[in-house]
């Protein structure tokens, strides 16, 4: 994450200042220009080439020297290196110091740390902010107060802040920097607080009942108090928080934000399809490996109806684990027949005497649509409705209603187990086992999805009959499905908008699909059953969204 995180204080003796930082560099190089034993003073300032250096004159301010600072501005001491650690698999260094080398990097930390201390106030004084300028940077800030007995109203004022330069991306993190900081502050208080109360535990014993403040607010005379203030010196962090390791800490602690933070945003599609593997790249901890008993398929009946279900897996009979495995075993016309049915909606029934089987299957078939768009019942001896579910695993035994072997919005496929062979299970691979079932598919719909093929399911052939590796096709399905997820969602926008007649309306759907989303008039069924698998809040953003 392209960030500086710090740690502010507000000095009573010298105003808001930066108390430690720590940076991520992203190659040995630019970490080795913060390593080197070249002055401070002589290091030229990291400018790019458009860039008038004018531009940077506000910015290229020095940082203080330690004569300037007391015990509380000052975090490592000038002998010290700092702290620096280095992510072998990323190749990034995370380098820790009271200030950044770079003169500009310093003031627009040192800006970020006035405004936070001194300027952008957030209710109850402490808690988060974001701030920023336009073409600016712009700084996240979470503001608190750690308690000290001798400090001026018995506490002092800190505050984390992220300084980075992209506002949609700190926004986004927002949730993530409120928990973690959050819970660094938590960690800070209480050690401040055990030595608070133990310094007034001390007061009290030695004083009585009288604390060092009210001690000191019964001497006469202002200018006398001032200078007891004057003569009292200010105490680090370190004192404060009585943990010599604080800053060590702080250093870890920073490096865990930043790498997880840049690990948390990673560009995706919102609402879009299951982002999970089938094939080599699957992983195998959802598949259970049940005995066939009698009472496998009565379990199966009753698990919830959702996307997720166990396929059972018998030791010695074979299964379906790919979709490009469906597509050899079924051929392009069957295939495309079945996964017509599948991608718009219909109710995809599986029947065959083998749970393995029935469930393997459904379970490749799925993967041809969104998630959220998957009702399933596994297994059953009796037929469902289509609207409790669009998947169903079927027993031979069980009949079908006389409205669905006629309808067009249902299809039925049918396994037919191979006669028992002499030949041992063992002796034969998993594809031949396979080829010794017989598939078979029926609808009630005329046959004409080759004629008319949609979009999606001619990329979809093509994928499959490419001759790529399992892998590729994977991934390829996964690229597919992220796209035709974008389609819907354009669609479902302009699906509400209003103020249009009929034929407006229709001579301007005919040049969305067309121009704007590419596909054809077959994919429109496609696209309006994909529209289930957007949520009703993500449906509010895109209504409210421009």
């Amino acid at each position: 994450m392209n960030a500086i995180i710090a740690l502010c204080h507000f000095c009573e003796g010298h105003g808001p200042c930066i108390l430690f930082c720590t940076q991520a560099f992203h190659s040995a190089h630019d970490a080795q220009l913060l390593m080197d034993s070249a002055p401070p003073d002589k290091r030229l300032p990291h400018t790019s080439q458009g860039e008038p250096e004018s531009s940077l004159e506000s910015l290229m301010q020095p940082p203080p020297k330690s004569s300037d600072q007391c015990e509380a501005c000052r975090s490592v001491t000038d002998d010290h290196p700092g702290f620096m650690s280095h992510d072998t698999t990323a190749q990034i260094s995370y380098i820790s110091g009271q200030y950044p080398e770079q003169p500009q990097l310093y003031g627009i930390l040192r800006h970020a740390c006035v405004r936070s201390l001194n300027c952008e106030v957030c209710p109850g004084r402490e808690g988060p902010i974001v701030f920023g300028e336009e073409g600016g940077c712009h700084t996240f800030s979470y503001t608190y107060n750690l308690q000290d007995s001798q400090a001026r109203g018995f506490s002092r004022l800190y505050s984390f802040i992220v300084v980075m330069m992209d506002r949609v991306f700190l926004i986004n993190l927002w949730p993530f920097f409120v928990k973690h900081f959050r819970t660094l502050i938590d960690e800070l208080k209480s050690k401040a607080e055990a030595v608070f109360t133990r310094e007034q535990d001390e007061l009290k014993s030695s004083h009585g009942t009288r604390s060092l403040r009210s001690s000191l607010s019964s001497m006469p005379g202002p200018d006398y108090l001032r200078c007891i203030r004057t003569n009292q010196s200010e105490r680090s962090l370190v004192e404060l928080c009585g943990d010599k390791e604080v800053f060590v800490y702080l250093h870890k602690y920073f490096v865990f934000l930043l790498k997880a933070g840049g690990q948390r945003m990673t560009e995706c599609v919102v609402e879009g399809p299951r982002r999970t593997t089938s094939g080599p790249e699957a992983s195998h901890e959802s598949t259970a490996l049940l005995d066939l008993t009698d009472s496998t398929a009565d379990m199966l009946e009753k698990q919830v109806l959702s996307h997720e279900f166990h396929v059972v897996r018998v030791e010695g009979q074979p299964s379906f684990q790919t979709l490009h495995q469906l597509f050899q075993a079924l051929g392009i016309g069957d295939f495309l027949e079945l996964a017509y049915h599948t991608v718009k909606g219909d109710q995809v029934i599986v029947r065959g005497n083998d749970v393995a089987m029935v469930t393997s299957l459904i379970n490749v078939l799925k993967e041809l649509v969104p998630e959220s768009c998957c009702r399933i019942v596994p297994f059953s001896q009796t037929y469902k409705e289509s609207f409790v579910c669009n998947f169903l695993g079927l027993a031979v035994g069980a009949t079908l209603p006389h409205h669905v072997v006629e309808s067009e919005y249902h299809v039925l496929l049918d396994i037919l187990s191979p006669l028992k062979s002499k030949e041992p299970l063992g002796a034969a691979s998993e594809e031949a086992l396979l080829h010794r079932y017989k598939l078979m598919v029926y609808s009630g719909g005329a046959r004409n999805v080759e004629q008319k093929c949609p979009l999606y399911l001619k990329r979809l052939t093509s994928l499959l009959s490419g001759g790529l590796s399992e892998v590729l096709i994977t991934r390829g399905l996964r690229a597919l499905k992220e796209e035709w997820m974008n389609k819907v969602k354009v669609l479902y926008k302009f699906s509400q908008m209003g103020g249009l007649d009929v034929p407006q309306r229709n001579d301007r759907l005919q040049r969305l699909l067309n121009e704007v989303l590419q596909v054809t008039q077959e994919d429109l069924p496609i696209l309006q059953n994909w529209r289930s698998a957007l949520s009703k809040e993500y449906k509010a953003y895109l209504m409210h969204s421009n």
